[in-house]
């Protein structure tokens, strides 16, 4: 099909073959002009000058004779009667005719355009009408054009079998199943036909091939949009056009779940695609989509030793629009395995063997008698459902043979957080090196971190007691888990006199499934102390940045206090000692005390970097473990970083330097990185001795195991260094000169 050519040509005498004018709706005539000759070119319309065609356009198609169907459609915009000249170009057929818009027009007729036409040229023509001459001459709802459309479609074919809804779900949202007599190709696109109108369907229809060149096809609709009597679908394909009503169910269908698990089985690739449709068709069908994976899970496939003693499992899968992070296993003493797939929704297979990475495991023997030697793998394959979440994506085993074995894994983890837990523990530790972190691990971590920490709603907010008028210092303080030190850190706050006239206390709860347990312990301390203090509860885990920027975000006063649930002060004034030390004209922009184990031993005199022996830059505290009184321990200095477990600084500073980074993940290297920040601003950091607090290091760390047991602090390491290296270099290079010339002094 292709616009006309309108131009102003002189009218010709001569006129052959056979010419007909009809009407294809509201205002819009239809031109049939059938030539005894092959038009292989552009045949064209000129109109007189002065008159208006507001829409036009043309179609050749092919007749059993040889000949040509050439047929224009006109949209008409006045009452003007048009002087048409036609012609077929080099072949010199012309005709001509006066098309009186006020006339009374014949109605196309479906039998007449068809008749005499090649088959492919039959659903050509019906093809056109309906993806592009619907919309082109806005004919979408004209009675009259679907009664021509719907008669195209149905041209003298054999007993068509109905579309069926098969099953429902939520949101109005149907599944039809489409028996095809014929095969059409592939599916372009598919539209409905009813009292509503012509209109394309969204979503990709899913295609099953059967015996005898029959299909059979699988497609999510809006009952809405198919409601009425004679409802059709219409299948565009590559190969020709489908067209079937939709008969009413014979009983209430079954919920997309029951469905499933009747049908899963035999189609996995099927339930796959219709969850990803799901997934992104309607406003609930992302809950649809993971309630049906719940309701309805694939058995877990996995490879039990035999006689060859091979075995395999899939430990890991999760989907993600970065890709799909796998690792697994496999044991295989006699060297049968050639390598690992991944499946995809349209069932196509990506071999990842030459992109695994392998590790030595132990796995346990079936029947629990011991552990045996397996290979470890882990790859990143193509993303299967993108933003839709598919809980168990399918693998192949690769045999050297050809053959291969099913790999299934149970479902994996839905919220987020717990993914990305899964993630962090997907390969041992002691096996990530930098570029498995980098090429593997690193592009889901991310897409399921920037997940958790999606917008948060507004914190919900306790407030106990009355807070001061015009406090100087915000004391933040992030809560998660661990609860065992607030009885003692809230009194050692409460007997401090200035603490209480001046400092703004705001715990900030980043578990809030503890809410009732905390709002009750922190309400029973207030009548105690008679403290006050803020409660900020969190709509969810989202770590310790986020829950400190969220804290500060709430801060009334000009100096922050960031402070962590498990340091005990050890006498009275700390909290302006520090405040005192943020001197504008030395540039100070941040302040950190003396921190002492429980045992009393140094645990923070400021930190620095230093890099380990894969040259990765690592934090290091001064002095660690070292007595409290150790001389160069006493000396006030300015150092490159000090520890987030208190930390001072300007409302403002911190403000301008965007708080914490929040895409470090679980909290590591937070710290380090906001100083780096206070650092580029040209300010400084002190570390300041006569200030000393007890710091009972990573208790509330040591209950996220998701941290403890996984790579946290390697991706975050790789993070920090990739954001400060040149940075770091250069700062550790001073400190260096620094420490030369004091020991020669």
């Amino acid at each position: 099909m292709a616009l006309l050519d309108i131009s102003k040509t002189s009218q010709s005498d001569v006129s052959e073959g056979e010419l007909h004018v009809s009407l294809l709706g509201i205002g819009t005539a239809l031109i049939l002009w059938d030539v005894p000759e092959t038009v292989r070119g552009a045949a064209t319309l000129s109109v007189a000058a002065g008159a208006v065609v507001a829409r036009t356009a043309s179609l050749r198609l092919e007749r059993k004779d040889g000949g040509t169907r050439l047929l224009w459609a006109l949209k008409l915009v006045d009452e003007s009667p048009l002087q048409i000249e036609l012609s077929t170009g080099a072949l010199g057929s012309q005709a001509q005719l006066t098309l009186a818009p006020s006339a009374a027009m014949p109605t196309a007729d479906a039998a007449g355009l068809l008749r005499d036409l090649e088959e492919h040229a039959a659903a050509t023509l019906t093809s056109t009408f309906v993806t592009l001459w619907s919309s082109l001459f806005r004919l979408q709802r004209s009675t009259t054009f679907l009664r021509i459309l719907s008669a195209l479609l149905h041209r003298g074919e054999r007993a068509v079998p109905p579309a069926t809804i098969v099953a429902r779900t939520v949101d109005d949202i149907a599944l039809v199943q489409a028996p095809l007599a014929v095969s059409v190709g592939k599916v372009n696109a598919v539209y409905r036909l009813s009292r509503h109108g012509v209109a394309r369907l969204r979503g990709e229809p899913y295609r099953t091939v059967l015996a005898k060149g029959r299909e059979i096809f699988h497609l999510l609709v809006s009952e809405s949009d198919m409601s009425g009597q004679r409802a059709q679908l219409i299948f565009i394909g590559t190969d020709g056009i489908h067209a079937c009503l939709l008969a009413a169910p014979s009983k209430k269908p079954p919920s997309l779940v029951s469905w499933l698990r009747d049908h899963a089985k035999r189609a996995v690739a099927l339930r796959e695609h219709l969850l990803i449709e799901l997934a992104g068709f309607a406003p609930k069908g992302m809950a649809a989509a993971i309630e049906a994976q719940i309701g309805a899970p694939l058995e877990r496939q996995r490879v039990s030793s035999g006689p060859s003693g091979l075995a395999a499992e899939i430990t890991c899968a999760l989907s993600t629009a970065a890709g799909t992070l796998v690792s697994g296993w496999y044991r295989d003493p006699l060297n049968l395995v050639a390598g690992i797939a991944a499946v995809g929704r349209d069932g196509t297979v990506h071999d990842m063997t030459s992109s695994l990475r392998r590790y030595p495991v132990a796995v346990g023997v079936e029947g629990g008698a011991g552990q045996v030697g397996a290979t470890g793998f882990a790859a990143l394959a193509p993303s299967v459902g993108g933003a839709a979440p598919v809980l168990q994506p399918r693998f192949r085993l690769l045999l050297n043979s050809g053959a291969y074995h099913m790999l299934v894994p149970a479902p994996q983890p839905l919220d987020p957080a717990g993914a990305r837990a899964a993630a962090l523990r997907a390969v041992p530790p002691q096996h990530v090196d930098e570029k498995l972190l980098d090429e593997v691990l690193k592009p889901v971590i991310v897409n399921l971190h920037e997940r958790v920490q999606s917008p948060a709603s507004r914190p919900e907010i306790r407030q106990i007691g009355s807070p001061p008028a015009r406090p100087r210092v915000s004391v933040v303080i992030p809560l998660y888990k661990a609860l065992d030190f607030l009885r003692f850190q809230i009194a050692a706050f409460a007997i401090d006199p200035w603490f209480r006239r001046n400092a703004e206390l705001i715990y900030v709860l980043d578990s809030p499934e503890q809410a009732v347990e905390v709002e009750h312990l922190l309400r029973g301390l207030h009548l105690v102390h008679e403290l006050p203090m803020s409660l900020l509860i969190m709509d969810r885990n989202a770590g310790y940045a986020r829950a400190c920027n969220v804290g500060a975000s709430f801060a009334r006063a000009e100096v922050l206090a960031l402070v962590n649930s498990d340091i005990i002060p050890l006498s009275q004034n700390w909290l302006p000692a520090l405040v005192s030390r943020l001197d504008a004209r030395k540039r100070v922009g941040a302040v950190g005390p003396k921190l002492l184990f429980e045992d009393g031993s140094l645990q923070h005199a400021g930190m620095y970097f230093e890099q380990d022996h894969r040259g990765r830059w690592l934090n290091h505290h001064y002095f660690k473990g070292l007595p409290r009184n150790y001389p160069p321990a006493l000396v006030e200095r300015i150092v490159p970083a000090v520890t987030g477990a208190c930390l001072v600084t300007p409302r403002a500073l911190f403000e301008k330097v965007g708080g914490f980074s929040e895409d470090y993940v679980i909290g590591d290297y937070e710290d380090s990185d906001l100083c780096l920040k206070i650092t580029s601003e040209e300010r400084r950091i002190l570390y300041a001795p006569e200030v000393e607090l007890y710091h009972l290091e990573r208790k509330s760390m040591s209950l996220n195991m998701d941290y403890m047991k996984g790579v946290a602090w390697q991706y975050n390491c790789a993070l920090h260094a990739s954001r400060w290296g040149e940075t770091i270099t250069q700062i550790m290079n001073t400190q260096v000169r620094i420490a030369k010339r004091s020991k020669a002094a």
